[in-house]
């Protein structure tokens, strides 16, 4: 098993330059709350993708080699939409990816568990991914509660 320190292959927040706001006096607008719900979403995102990562690494069983491909693809993807739905500073930009964050991090809750069904897991581990998803599903559910409708026409009709 690789060593758990070795598993975050995302990059860290600070990474990003998310500099809204840089004309405004002081260091004041590096405290944003919409900036530090994103942060504290990315990376519980973090975790969710290094425990899916080890979790992958525990499966056996006819299936594994599938359900392991299925579950990183989820997981791969929480990270960037995150990143890219702050980044355009976009009502639209962010209920787009909020969407495919939510639909990724259902699939990736439904397939780990669909692992234990199959009895390609330990229980143990299957309990401890899903409880880093819940965690993540609560600071989903905080970020996409402060969005704030722009001005900006969705084409598409959906936002």
């Amino acid at each position: 098993m690789k060593d758990f320190d070795d598993m975050n292959h995302m990059p860290d927040w600070n990474h990003f330059n998310f500099s809204r706001g840089e004309d405004q006096e002081g260091e004041e607008w590096k405290n944003n709350p919409k900036l530090e719900r994103a942060k504290n979403l990315y990376n519980q995102a973090r975790q969710v993708y290094k425990y899916a990562s080890l979790f992958c690494e525990t499966l056996t069983g006819e299936m594994a080699d599938m359900s392991k491909e299925l579950i990183m693809q989820n997981a791969m993807m929480l990270c960037p939409k995150i990143v890219g739905a702050e980044g355009g500073d976009m009502y639209i930009l962010r209920m787009e990816n909020a969407s495919i964050i939510r639909t990724n991090a259902r699939e990736l809750e439904v397939q780990v568990k669909a692992t234990a069904l199959f009895e390609n897991c330990r229980e143990i581990d299957k309990d401890i991914i899903v409880k880093e998803i819940a965690t993540f599903r609560e600071l989903f559910k905080e970020w996409v509660s402060h969005f704030e409708k722009d001005d900006f026409d969705d084409e598409w009709g959906l936002y």
